[in-house]
């Protein structure tokens, strides 16, 4: 049901945003953040329970944590970085939320790199 929280809190946003967007425009953007950010605190507040059950299987099946981290904090950049680049669109300036996208996409690739050496290191020694 966080799902039908985070759809009523985004409609009442957005249309409150739109209501003040005529007479009171300084105001549609602080609303339309501070929408953002109660949908966020709802979403990850029900990722803790889905980040827990994962670190469990992995535990069982005898995967290194410290890989799992890793793809948690690139999971989590993508998010963060998707986010702040449709902020960036909302303010219209689509520009900057391209190279938003661009250090986020970077940084990616920069934070899978030791994942991927794991796995090549585990694929040698199973050759």
């Amino acid at each position: 049901m966080e799902l039908l929280r985070v759809v009523g809190v985004a409609l009442v946003g957005v249309l409150l945003a739109n209501l003040l967007k005529r007479d009171k425009p300084e105001w549609h953007l602080i609303v339309l953040v501070a929408t953002g950010v109660i949908v966020l605190v709802i979403v990850f507040s029900s990722m803790t329970t889905v980040i827990n059950s994962f670190g469990e299987l992995l535990s069982a099946g005898g995967v290194d944590s410290t890989l799992f981290g890793g793809v948690l904090k690139i999971v989590g950049i993508g998010y963060l970085t998707e986010y702040a680049a449709s902020m960036c669109a909302d303010c219209g300036a689509q520009s900057v939320g391209d190279k938003v996208q661009l250090a986020g996409k970077i940084t990616v690739f920069l934070m899978g790199l030791p994942i991927v050496s794991a796995l090549v290191q585990t694929i040698m020694l199973l050759v």
